[in-house]
């Protein structure tokens, strides 16, 4: 197949999307209408009457949505057929209006008269073949076959009668009895066809009823989900929805919203737009699809289409949809009244962006560092990431002034606030780590206090986050003292404590106690002279350069101070002989001394440096003094793991080595 040939498959879903899209706009006029209020009521029989038309309209909605493609198209079919015959009707009352106004003008006219006149005679052609175009498309719709499709033509009855003459009454009579008969024909057809409409509905709603006890509700509902592809749907509505309600304000030139500027128009219109549950479902859809697509751009503006190689990220956009709904339904967004929804929908929209800039931050931050770790020589991809995040630290600072212009500060403001503030504070720490890496790439040395420097900007960064989270703490307890007191904003504020305040705090202190005690395990080890890194003569097994500063480990290893540090942080152990280092720290027991020469023999054995083979080289060349030879290796093997200047640790160790040795 071609590539540029749509699959059957896409046909079907789009058809299928395209069609299930009235049944939402008609459960949103479903939800807008109160039927008591709409039709005036003036009995009993009316007001049963008009309750059932209303509940009726609610199960056409349901059978729209849910029915399979091949019946969903079969109705179209008849609705479509309906609307074809309403047309026929129009048709022929509009001609027989226009030929009773044509007799009281004219007075009563001769049928040969009637003839003689050339715009009557092509008008009354025209209408005669309308009704048997339409009589012919309903009959191929409905696929009347015999010659029950000459009835159609019921409505041409009073094109015939003024063709030969016949007085306008006549044709009134003629046109009320295409009515009442087109009626009748309906309706029969509806009656001969009822039992086959109640079988497929009946099983349908039995095959939804055996899914459910097989597999659970939840399972079917996400099935029903994927297959109808209602996201698309919603969104299909929510966009023709929003788009009719912005024309409707902008041909009304009386409107006082005009007044307020577009950006009040806009919200106004989203406002409009999600009045019923419906509606505020789709727009939170809206959302998520626009949030995915933004989100989608970012990566591709940083990346290019390579991004999109391996990226199953399929959720992504959906945080802002659920933050929108979650906070739709705490605000009580449907019970507001329109200008009053306007304005909480500036809020609402506030904390969306808030999200999204977030979540764009997340994507660009790992490919900005990598840039500049990587040495990356690509001028425009280094000037891409730097221009998004210098836009993404600044636009929410933007954001934070443009709504306070426009309310009090509160609580409530001040916690939507703080998340701007936070993301403009992480941007910035990044653009900062970024700086010191793209300094290092450009040095001709490797800079040997990179580490600490970048960690005391991650440290500052972690301390003004802090800093922005017990302000909005003091803030809210001031509040909570001196002003309105509620449980809602006690309960936020606990909660903000505890994950803003109290977690940031401990996960800050455990940050540095490990990097603290890091420091000390290296600092406790010795360095290594000038001659034992000759000796060595090879480079850090962990960052794979050339070592001129070096500690050893107590199991005999060298490692830059720096390198060794950053795997400390992560495990306490040698990253050769994954020993631990904390326990070698420590004094061994005396029933674990024998244990503890073994290790040191077996560590010394397997140096990455080649020390301990050359001595054992020499110890079997001199096999005529062995205690000598294995007293040279010995001193060698205690030098390279020598960490304490304790001598019974010493004399322990030696005791253990010579033992092995021997």
């Amino acid at each position: 197949m071609p590539p540029w040939r749509i699959s059957r498959e896409w046909v079907e879903a789009g058809v299928g999307v395209i069609l299930r899209v009235p049944a939402l706009f008609l459960l949103e006029v479903w939800f807008r209408t109160n039927p008591m209020k709409a039709i005036q009521v003036n009995t009993f029989d009316v007001e049963i009457i008009v309750k059932v038309v209303y509940y009726m309209a609610l199960v056409l909605s349901l059978v729209l949505a849910t029915l399979p493609l091949r019946q969903l198209v079969w109705l179209y079919m008849y609705v479509v057929s309906g609307g074809l015959l309403l047309g026929s009707f129009l048709l022929s009352r509009e001609l027989v209006e226009s030929e009773r106004a044509r007799e009281e003008a004219d007075g009563s006219i001769a049928w040969t008269t009637l003839l003689e006149d050339r715009q009557h005679c092509q008008r009354l052609l025209l209408h005669l073949l309308a009704q048997a175009v339409v009589s012919a498309l309903v009959a191929y719709l409905i696929d009347f076959t015999n010659w029950t499709r000459f009835l159609l033509l019921v409505f041409a009855l009073p094109v015939f009668s003024c063709i030969i003459g016949l007085p306008v009454v006549v044709m009134h009579i003629l046109h009320n009895f295409a009515t009442i008969f087109t009626l009748m024909m309906g309706l029969f057809y509806l009656f001969n066809n009822l039992g086959n409409m109640i079988d497929l509905c009946k099983e349908g709603v039995s095959y939804a009823a055996a899914s459910i006890r097989l597999l659970g509700i939840l399972p079917v509902l996400i099935n029903f989900w994927h297959v109808v592809l209602l996201p698309l749907q919603l969104l299909l509505f929510w966009l023709v929805l929003f788009l009719s309600q912005l024309y409707f304000f902008i041909n009304s030139e009386n409107h006082t919203i005009w007044q307020e500027g577009w950006i009040v128009i806009l919200l106004a219109s989203i406002g409009e737009c999600c009045a019923t549950p419906v509606s505020l479902f789709a727009l939170c859809v809206t959302i998520t699809y626009s949030s995915y697509a933004i989100l989608s751009l970012t990566k591709l503006y940083l990346q290019g289409f390579g991004a999109f190689n391996n990226d199953n990220d399929t959720m992504r956009g959906w945080t802002e949809g659920f933050t929108m709904l979650l906070i739709a339904v705490q605000t009580d967004l449907l019970d507001l009244k329109p200008l009053q929804r306007a304005f909480l929908m500036s809020i609402l929209l506030f904390i969306v962006v808030s999200s999204l800039i977030q979540s764009m931050y997340e994507i660009a931050d790992p490919i900005l560092l990598g840039l500049s770790a990587s040495h990356n020589k690509s001028v425009f991809k280094h000037a891409r990431a730097v221009a998004l995040c210098t836009f993404l630290w600044m636009f929410p600072l933007y954001m934070t002034y443009s709504i306070c212009q426009y309310f009090d500060l509160d609580f409530w403001l001040m916690v939507i606030v703080s998340s701007c503030l936070l993301t403009s504070v992480q941007v910035v720490g990044s653009l900062v780590v970024y700086t010191l890496f793209m300094y290092d790439s450009i040095r001709s040395e490797p800079w040997e206090n990179l580490d600490d420097i970048i960690y005391l900007a991650r440290a500052v960064t972690r301390v003004l986050e802090f800093i922005v989270a017990v302000f909005v703490v003091l803030f809210g307890l001031m509040e909570s003292l001196f002003g309105e007191w509620s449980w809602i904003n006690s309960a936020i504020l606990i909660v903000h404590c505890y994950f803003n305040v109290w977690q940031r705090l401990q996960s800050g202190w455990k940050s540095f106690l490990l990097r603290w005690e890091a420091v000390k395990k290296v600092e406790s080890m010795p360095l290594a002279s000038p001659e034992e890194l000759a000796r060595h003569d090879d480079v850090c097994a962990i960052c794979y350069n050339e070592m001129r500063n070096a500690y050893i480990t107590p199991c005999g290893h060298i490692f830059h101070g720096v390198c060794l540090r950053k795997w400390l942080y992560v495990k306490e152990s040698c990253p050769m002989c994954h020993q631990s280092i904390a326990q070698r720290d420590s004094i061994p027991n005396t029933e674990n001394q024998a244990a503890g020469g073994v290790d040191e023999v077996l560590a010394a054995s397997t140096f990455a440096d080649g020390s301990g083979d050359s001595d054992q080289e020499i110890c079997n060349e001199d096999k005529g003094d062995g205690s000598e030879c294995c007293s040279s290796s010995t001193e060698s093997s205690t030098s390279q793991t020598e960490y304490d200047p304790s001598e019974h640790e010493l004399d322990a160790i030696e005791a253990d080595r010579l033992y092995m040795l021997s």
